[in-house]
């Protein structure tokens, strides 16, 4: 009897008897039935052979892409930043990061993945390229930083020509609201489209298509502070004593219009006029302490007036709100130089160096 119950007991079933499949046989698998188009076979298979290699590059760019394909936002997010964690300088990975960031509107952590891409100078097939460019510039727009995101806009235009994304971005940007493209309202689609529209043709450098389009837009928008002040800031490179007026014309309707602000001090700082700067500038202070833009204008513009001391005051403040904008620092350099504060000086040369990328001057 006891020979018999041990050779029972060594019996296993067909399910017991095979042994685990192997990473290989597993990462073959998975292979054939994603080109098989058995998705959900697939995904669970490239799953199982990462357990077994944690850092098959390969497999989870392949799970995160079908996870990405499914609407796993969450899911592909994780698996692009692990890869992007294993391949610091894969851009495509990077960018499908931020691409499902987005999609789950995190849009800090996607501004970070983005971020990081345009750092490695986009260095991925066009198409992909285009989409980072593009998700950017509306993060970008979601956290309210408009101005950026209408340069990276620019960039994009010029790089890979206007399409109807842009314009719908442009649009938004130029209206200075934090909408996505599906959030805006539909009583505010025509004016986002007409706008857009205009400042495309700008990025597109066709001055004379932009001034037609801008009439247009005013025509039906002739109430509308940022469609003033868009059609403004084109016009101080055609027709600066225009573009003056159009800015002039979005303060009036809106007198805490801060952009429009900072234009005009900006506008007559470059025209050597410093006096009639100062009163935009100190307006913007006052209207936007918070905002580091205006703090560097006003440094700036009492830079220009020899009150060196002023300007130490309002350029420490741009540093403290935005430690990472380089000419905040170089401003800073200047005023602490006119003061005779050379040590300080030289630190905020050096951190306006670092954040540009530049070598020492000591270095070829």
């Amino acid at each position: 009897m006891l020979p018999f119950l041990v050779a029972l007991l060594m019996q296993a079933s067909p399910g017991q008897a095979q042994a685990a499949p192997s990473f290989d046989v597993l990462a073959r698998q998975a292979a054939e039935a994603r080109d098989a188009d058995r998705l959900e076979q697939a995904l669970r298979l490239y799953k199982t052979a990462l357990k077994l290699k944690p850092d098959w590059e390969d497999g989870l760019w392949a799970a995160a892409s079908i996870e990405y394909d499914q609407d796993k936002f969450k899911e592909c997010s994780a698996d692009f930043e692990r890869l992007a964690a294993l391949k610091p300088d894969h851009a495509p990975a990077r960018t499908m990061a931020g691409l499902c960031q987005y999609r789950l509107h995190n849009y800090p952590a996607a501004l970070r993945s983005l971020t990081e891409v345009k750092r490695l100078e986009y260095k991925e097939p066009p198409e992909l390229a285009r989409s980072a460019r593009l998700h950017l510039a509306l993060v970008l727009i979601k956290l309210n930083s408009f101005e950026e995101a209408i340069i990276t806009l620019l960039d994009l235009t010029r790089i890979a020509g206007k399409t109807p994304d842009i314009v719908v971005a442009a649009g938004v940007a130029g209206l200075r609201k934090a909408w996505t493209p599906p959030e805006v309202p539909e009583s505010r689609r025509d004016v986002v489209f007409k706008l857009g529209d205009a400042m495309a043709a700008v990025m597109e450098q066709d001055s004379k298509q932009a001034m037609e389009k801008f009439a247009a837009v005013l025509r039906d928008y002739p109430n509308e502070p940022n469609v003033h002040f868009r059609y403004g800031a084109f016009l101080l490179q055609q027709d600066p004593e225009r573009g003056i007026e159009e800015i002039e014309k979005s303060l009036a309707l809106q007198p805490d219009h801060i952009p429009a602000l900072i234009g005009l001090a900006t506008t007559y700082l470059k025209r050597d006029q410093p006096q009639n700067a100062r009163a935009y500038a100190e307006k913007a202070v006052k209207l936007g302490p918070g905002d580091f833009a205006t703090h560097v204008t006003l440094g700036r513009v009492l830079l220009d007036t020899d009150d060196a001391a002023g300007a130490a005051r309002e350029l420490e403040a741009a540093v403290k709100l935005a430690p990472a904008n380089p000419e905040a620092h170089l401003n800073l350099a200047s005023a602490y130089a006119r003061l005779g504060r050379n040590d300080d000086a030289a630190r905020e040369r050096r951190e306006f160096r670092r954040l540009r990328q530049l070598p020492e001057p000591d270095q070829p």
